[in-house]
């Protein structure tokens, strides 16, 4: 209201005293610049007393042209600029300075936001910009520090904009993490990576905490300690159920190797014995992974030895069993097996006892067939063309079946 005041009071003066030449309008007109060019420095902050004094001396300028004393009102006007341009000289300085902090207080807290990684171009330029304020404020080019510090913040809040819309993505990531922890414990974390899963746990709310705080530079931080422990926790895993798998086959090795009939499986041992061997070479560079399944499929290798040794064994009791009597010995029936495919004849389908009758001459022995091969035939009474079956040698000439039952499967 008093700037207001004073220029319609000039208005006023010049109006009444008249276009005279000897009126101090050039220094009123400078006394008047002076003081707005205070304004814009903030010398109502920094430099209140002299902005006073200005304005006082241009407003007494007025009143002293009223009176007719225009040499006084020239001096008045004059000392008026005077005290604005020493409210500039002071407070030029301190503004620059207050810019510089304000600036670097923004970029702070752009890096805060972790800017550096998701606004990189406007933070680069953040940066570049208070850098050059803070020189030109050492060289005492005030005026264009000044400039400079609020390109800085304009720069550093759209680098805040562009990272604070980062946080939902974020929280979609924590989320996933989370899930992947969750996954990892039903994959017996708890057996093998319990300390590495409870950190993760730990971390994936700190970062969750951070976020709403708008620390985002933290929260990433935290995030990235939960994905190494969940890395952590999964290479412990792999690495528990490696050694564990391994052992098993280990203990395999040594069960189906101790059994009576294993020389006559000497071949297939060998190469589940290399498969272990192959296994344990993994496991010592930790490829945990690799190490399992080759583990794996020693263990599935050594069954099949020991599913067949009993086969072979049943079958030989059945054998025996049907021999009963006809003074055949169990060491005579230990013979090689033999291999039948099922055949498709539409007319005469291949049963379990039409298949005893051609290789034994006795369908009676149908039990023998079905027993070496539980493994493939769930139902005696269904088999499919194409199916490889053992079949367990017996003494040639020992079963002959009837001509009745032979001309059956004719």
């Amino acid at each position: 209201m008093k700037n207001m005041f004073l220029y319609i009071l000039a208005a006023c003066i010049a109006l009444s005293i008249g276009c005279a030449s000897d009126l101090p309008v050039k220094d009123m007109s400078k006394a008047r610049y002076g003081i707005t060019q205070a304004e814009d420095v903030k010398a109502d902050k920094y430099a209140p007393e002299e902005l006073e004094k200005a304005k006082q001396y241009l407003y007494d300028t007025h009143l002293l042209l009223k009176e007719d004393k225009i040499k006084d009102a020239q001096k008045k006007s004059v000392e008026s600029q005077a005290e604005s341009l020493k409210a500039i000289e002071k407070s030029l300085p301190l503004y620059a300075n207050d810019m510089i902090a304000q600036a670097n207080e923004c970029v702070q807290q752009a890096e805060m936001l972790n800017a550096k990684e998701f606004a990189n171009v406007e933070y680069a330029q953040a940066v570049g910009s208070l850098n050059e304020a803070t020189q030109l404020n050492t060289d005492k080019n005030y005026r264009q520090s000044i400039q400079k510090s609020k390109e800085s913040i304009g720069f550093a809040n759209e680098a805040k904009a562009k990272s604070i819309a980062m946080i939902p993505q974020l929280k979609e990531q924590l989320i996933l993490l989370q899930n992947e922890r969750e996954q990892l414990l039903t994959q017996r974390g708890d057996e093998f990576a319990k300390d590495e899963l409870s950190l993760a746990e730990q971390k994936i709310t700190e970062s969750t905490t951070k976020l709403e705080e708008q620390n985002i530079i933290a929260a990433v931080a935290a995030m990235q300690a939960a994905k190494e422990s969940l890395l952590q926790a999964k290479t412990a895993i792999e690495k528990g159920k490696a050694a564990e798998s391994l052992e098993a086959a280990k203990s395999l090795y040594t069960q189906v190797s101790e059994r009576e009939s294993s020389q006559e499986m000497a071949e297939t041992l060998t190469e589940a014995e290399k498969l272990i061997a192959n296994s344990q070479d993994l496991f010592a560079k930790e490829n945990y992974i690799e190490s399992y399944d080759a583990s794996q499929q020693a263990i599935t290798v050594l069954n099949s030895i020991l599913i067949a040794m009993e086969k072979k064994e049943e079958a030989l009791a059945m054998q025996q069993e049907a021999k009963e009597g006809e003074g055949i010995t169990k060491e005579e029936l230990k013979k090689e097996y033999t291999e039948y495919i099922v055949q498709y004849n539409p007319k005469a389908r291949d049963c379990l006892w039409r298949i005893a009758l051609k290789v034994y001459n006795n369908a009676r022995l149908w039990p023998l067939i079905y027993i070496a091969n539980k493994d493939q035939i769930k139902d005696p009474d269904l088999i499919f063309p194409g199916q490889r079956f053992v079949i367990p040698s017996v003494e040639k000439g020992t079963q002959e079946g009837s001509t009745e039952e032979k001309a059956k499967t004719n």
